[in-house]
């Protein structure tokens, strides 16, 4: 059986955001097994999803700590005054470099770098100014970046339940490396 297992080794300590991953996870699932397909939809839904996940790195508790509803908010000190927090180039560069280099390689950046504002400049699909022609390496990315982060949560222990019951490598193998086997 193949296995997804990404080298954490030299990523520090990291603090837990479960419920946000959940969330980034939901906005992917959305995305991808919607029975209405719309790629423009799922590439701005995949950003969404890649939005949160790098945001869960920059937030601190504010409620309902150590539940399974924690809730969040993001530290927009972490940002340069008056960065757009949706831009996901200034949210990835935003993270320590070690997270980061677990997260994307530099073909991964090249995908963040064309899709960092589509979040904002998408989401109304009927607008003149909304991208027209749109691929899928933005939602292959969501779903890398979901089972990166996964993985490390649970390396690092994190018990909460969708952490523990997510099937990495499955999301991995159906969505982001797929294998056809003889």
């Amino acid at each position: 059986m193949m296995e997804f297992v990404p080298n954490t080794s030299k990523v520090e300590i990291i603090d837990f955001r479960p419920h946000m991953i959940e969330c980034g996870f939901d906005y992917y699932m959305l995305a991808e097994k919607s029975s209405h397909q719309r790629i423009e939809i799922q590439c701005v839904m995949s950003a969404l999803a890649i939005e949160v996940i790098l945001k869960s790195f920059n937030a601190q508790v504010v409620g309902n700590l150590g539940q399974i509803n924690e809730t969040y908010k993001f530290d927009r000190s972490s940002l340069p005054k008056k960065a757009d927090p949706h831009d996901l180039v200034t949210l990835t560069e935003a993270l320590t470099p070690s997270v980061c280099t677990y997260l994307f390689d530099k073909s991964d950046l090249k995908v963040i770098e064309k899709n960092r504002s589509i979040f904002k400049s998408s989401r109304y699909v009927y607008e003149q100014t909304a991208n027209t022609i749109h691929f899928d390496d933005i939602i292959k990315l969501a779903a890398k970046t979901l089972c990166k982060v996964i993985y490390l949560y649970k390396k690092r222990g994190c018990k909460d339940p969708f952490i523990l019951h997510a099937k990495v490598n499955e999301l991995y193998f159906d969505s982001v490396q797929q294998f056809i086997l003889p």
